[in-house]
């Protein structure tokens, strides 16, 4: 998970604000007070209220006064108790070669640092928030908890404020001047205005609006979902109908709440202005969890009655009628649902009798999982661990599902096929979690639980739990015994070698990486190959000559470019940096370091080998005397690692390279210098460092290749020119699928071939190169 920092690089993860925020200035002003006298401080109120996105708004306000970071941990989607410090751990980013997310490692790591913690929607597990803000409160005097929940945490020294509805204008209210002093009446018009731009208050309508106002209660989510009805009626008819769902509903409902049935009664309309199949694709769509795109949909929610044709057409109607939002800004389109919208949705499944819908969930995600795992090392990877990341919602729902209703085989898989998931974004206690409830099933006698045990047994060793790994992968060797030739075979000896490397038996660690090389070159298994050639190259560098890790680094480098994975080829370009260091190459170093970092940037929001890279690049300035450099990379460097919340310690044979490093600068520079270019270093965002490290000017993009002679096209098919030519003319992807009559996946396709083929890292890279290409031979 990426850490989202401010131009100064201040920590903290509060999402951007895409409406305004509207009122509520005593309660921010008295939330801020109660977090300055109150450790715990507890938002309570009705669902819909504007508990959370009061509890954003402070925290942003109070940024300044929390320099280790806000932190916001969103918890409406989680359901499993066990998974909490876990959410928890992963808001804050942790990299867990660092800390291991249970409630006791969690105190340990924010035993000294000053944060607020948000916790949204503690009311379906408050019990377990409860007893975790407790934990964490007693162990970290510095830390502040905010939590919204409907109910109250009930801990000692717990601070609670009742969040109230917005203000409601007083009788008939007819003067726009008077309507201005209402909180909900300023929202309405805000939202009206936003769903229709013609839309002004008047003396005409300004007893309407206050009106509407006293209907909604003052209720925010309320006046949200009313607002949008302001795009198809008119102020009039939209009180006329809302007046009369109210009187229909409190004759029908009398024991729910007032605010309740407002908001019963907003959705119960917005179900009856849809058609049945849209009614139908709504209820159905509620088992997505965190968000939900497309292709899922296409797959999971149709039938006879909803065919695959008729989904887009349906989808867009559920986004007319504010059912669904789009959000975000990727390539692919995502949706997301208010939680209470689908809370109803899953009601009216519920009522439906429709029992598939949570068995074609767990297949559909199933089969990602499994899609991810066998492209792993394809120019797919790094928009395949995109996708992986913005669905960890909805994988949380599916092996919840595949644990619980089997069969024991496809809750392995699916475990186990995410491997690369938990890994790589750092979610190894997540990983751990779910392998040991697959585990746990009845065992098959399988490759499926050979690759679960060797995944676990992985997870372990990262987690330095080396006897709980070398137990696993002991049983899954057994049983690897009693069962026909599998790719497996190969992982069982590279997660052995691991083991060794991790616990420093360099030499017990070589023998084990060639053999399982070996074996996947036989399998011809390319992610294998590529992951047992970057540890087997570094583990040779760092145990004999650095020179004899050159080999299998750039093997490692150039499977990376024929196939275009990204991961394991920036690590491995990393490695050699290392090695080329160590053997007093710093100009090849450099060059490797820089080469890595230019890989990483096609990795959305994985900066783990970009912390590496400026460590490596911070040593060899200091090798080179470049003193002021070196400290501010290694300002950067530790920046980074913080906030990741990682470290070196996973790389016991490197932490000598940064202390040494660390001596030497300081001691040559003197400790004021030192420490003032190290805060220079700190002080930069990632994306600054970054261009310090390339020694570029901050927020400039790199040069485009011109080495290439005239014409060449570095193995462009005809279809990926013209599609070069399209970038080059500033077309988007989906502009260019639509003039080439493709999808837009496809086009993406090309996109991304083409920036791998060329080592280009943006579309402007691919627009210069093709203008040189198209220039005439000098002296013509």
């Amino acid at each position: 998970m990426s850490t989202a920092t401010t131009p100064r690089g201040s920590l903290g993860n509060l999402p951007a604000e895409v409406t305004s925020f509207v009122g509520r200035r005593a309660e921010v002003t008295q939330v801020r007070r109660m977090l300055s006298s109150s450790r715990l401080v507890t938002l309570t109120g009705a669902g819909g209220v504007g508990k959370t996105r009061l509890a954003l708004r402070v925290g942003a306000e109070m940024r300044r006064a929390f320099p280790d970071g806000v932190w916001l941990v969103e918890l409406a989607e989680l359901r499993d108790p066990e998974l909490l410090a876990v959410a928890v751990a992963e808001a804050l980013g942790i990299r867990e070669q660092a800390v291991s997310p249970g409630t006791p490692d969690l105190a340990e790591f924010l035993a000294d640092q000053r944060v607020l913690l948000i916790l949204d929607n503690c009311e379906q597990l408050v019990a377990a928030c409860a007893e975790l803000a407790e934990a964490l409160l007693r162990s970290c005097p510095e830390l502040r908890v905010l939590a919204t929940s409907r109910h109250a945490l009930r801990l000692a020294g717990e601070a609670t404020l009742t969040v109230q509805p917005l203000s409601v204008p007083d009788g008939d209210t007819c003067n726009p001047a008077e309507l201005d002093r209402y909180e909900s009446a300023g929202l309405l018009v805000e939202r009206a205005t936003a769903a229709d731009p013609g839309f002004t208050v008047t003396d005409g309508n300004c007893a309407t609006v206050a009106r509407l106002c006293q209907a909604l209660e003052g209720v925010p989510l309320a006046i949200e979902l009313a607002a949008a009805r302001l795009r198809v009626l008119s102020l009039d008819q939209l009180l006329d109908r809302l007046t009369d769902r109210f009187r229909l509903l409190t004759a029908g409902t009398r024991d729910a709440p007032p605010r309740q049935q407002t908001l019963r009664a907003l959705i119960d309309w917005s179900w009856d202005l849809c058609t049945p199949a849209e009614q139908a694709l709504w209820s159905r769509v509620s088992v997505f969890s965190g968000g939900l795109e497309l292709d899922a949909v296409e797959h999971v929610c149709v039938d006879d009655t909803l065919p695959p044709e008729s989904i887009l057409d349906l989808v867009a109607s559920l986004v007319d009628k504010s059912v669904l939002t789009r959000s975000g800004d990727g390539r692919q389109a995502r949706y997301r649902m208010l939680e209470v919208v689908r809370e109803y949705g899953a009601q009216r499944l519920t009522e439906s009798g429709e029992q598939a819908m949570a068995e074609r969930h767990c297949r559909w995600f199933a089969e990602l999982a499994t899609y991810s795992d066998r492209h792993w090392a394809s120019p797919d990877q790094a928009a395949l661990m995109l996708r992986l990341h913005q669905e960890k919602a909805n994988l949380r729902v599916a092996l919840e599902y595949a644990v619980t209703a089997g069969p024991p085989e496809r809750a392995l898989r699916l475990a186990a096929d995410l491997e690369n998931h938990w890994f790589v974004r750092g979610f190894l206690s997540e990983g751990r979690h779910w392998l040991d409830r697959a585990l746990a099933m009845p065992a098959p006698q399988h490759w499926t639980r050979v690759k679960a045990l060797r995944v676990a047994a992985w997870i372990a060793t990262v987690q330095d739990d080396r006897a709980r790994a070398r137990a696993l992968l002991a049983e899954a060797q057994e049983l690897a015994k009693q069962l026909p030739r599998s790719v497996e075979l190969a992982y069982l000896p590279l997660v052995d070698g691991n083991i060794a490397l991790f616990s420093g038996d360099h030499a017990g660690a070589l023998p084990l990486f060639e053999r399982a090389l070996g074996l996947f070159r036989e399998l011809d298994a390319r992610s294998g190959q590529m992951w047992t050639l970057a540890v087997l190259g570094l583990t040779r560098g760092l145990t004999g000559t650095p020179s004899d890790g050159y080999p299998e680094l750039v093997a490692c480098r150039d499977m990376g470019v024929a196939s275009g994975e990204v991961w394991w080829r920036s690590f491995a370009l990393w490695a050699l940096s290392v090695l080329r260091w160590r053997a007093g190459d710093t100009a090849g170093a450099t060059a490797a370091a820089k080469e890595s970092l230019e890989v990483q940037r096609l990795v959305e929001g994985e900066q783990f080998t970009v912390g590496l890279a400026l460590e490596s690049l911070a040593w060899i300035a200091g090798s080179e005397g470049r003193d002021p450099r070196a400290a501010q990379l290694l300002g950067a460097s530790v920046r980074l690692w913080r906030a990741m919340h990682a470290s070196l310690s996973s790389f016991r044979s490197l932490r000598d390279f940064h202390d040494g490093c660390v001596a030497e600068v300081r001691a040559r520079m003197g400790a004021h210098a030192f420490e003032a270019a190290l805060r220079r270093g700190a002080e930069l965002s990632a994306p600054e460092a970054v261009s310090v490290a390339m020694e570029q000017q901050p927020g400039r993009v790199p040069a485009p290749r011109t080495e290439a002679p005239a014409g060449a096209d570095f193995g462009l098919t005809r279809r990926e020119r013209e599609v070069a030519a399209l970038i080059a003319e500033g077309l988007t992807n989906r502009e260019i699928a639509a003039r080439l009559v493709v999808a837009q996946r496809t086009a993406e396709g090309h996109v991304e071939n083409i920036l791998s083929k060329l080592g280009f890292t943006s579309r402007a890279q691919v627009a210069g190169w093709l203008a040189a290409q198209q220039q005439p031979p000098a002296g013509s």
